[in-house]
């Protein structure tokens, strides 16, 4: 007999924000998720304000102020969320255009809901890495995978 236990990483899930809002997401693994922080990162890099760039550029990293880093981790959180539902999103709903038609998920309407509603983008963000920081406590990074065979008898 095996005993694992159930975290729901190997399927999709639908995650309800409030307000009527849902968003639906295929499975995607630990290493889809590292691959897609580290390049929120380097988006977030090259898309802070010019006045935090140029510190950057200016300034040791051990000399910078923390509005930097925390700005910084904004910009990642935000551009993480974004690939995520790029990558993985298969629908929303609750959200729609000016004309009373669903919302796409695109990267368009994704930027715009991330900017009108920072309390949602916030719930979404904590409720979508959730299980993964849960397995990251355990001190397992690795989810088994959907087609791994395992062990009986």
């Amino acid at each position: 007999m095996v005993l694992r236990l159930v975290r729901g990483l190997t399927e999709g899930r639908t995650i309800e924000l409030g307000y009527g809002v849902t968003v639906t997401h295929r499975a995607f693994t630990y290493a889809d998720l590292r691959e897609a922080e580290s390049t929120a990162l380097r988006l977030a890099r090259e898309t802070l304000p010019a006045t935090r760039a140029f510190d950057a550029a200016s300034i040791d990293d051990e000399d910078l102020p923390p509005e930097h880093e925390e700005a910084l981790r904004g910009q990642a959180a935000r551009h993480l969320i974004k690939l995520l539902l790029l990558r993985f999103g298969t629908d929303w709903g609750g959200l729609e255009t000016d004309s009373g038609d669903p919302a796409p998920l695109t990267a368009q309407s994704i930027d715009l809901f991330l900017d009108l509603f920072p309390g949602v983008a916030s719930a979404l963000h904590g409720q979508l890495l959730s299980p993964w920081h849960e397995l990251e406590r355990e001190g397992n990074g690795y989810a088994p995978s959907p087609s791994t065979a395992t062990a009986e008898g």
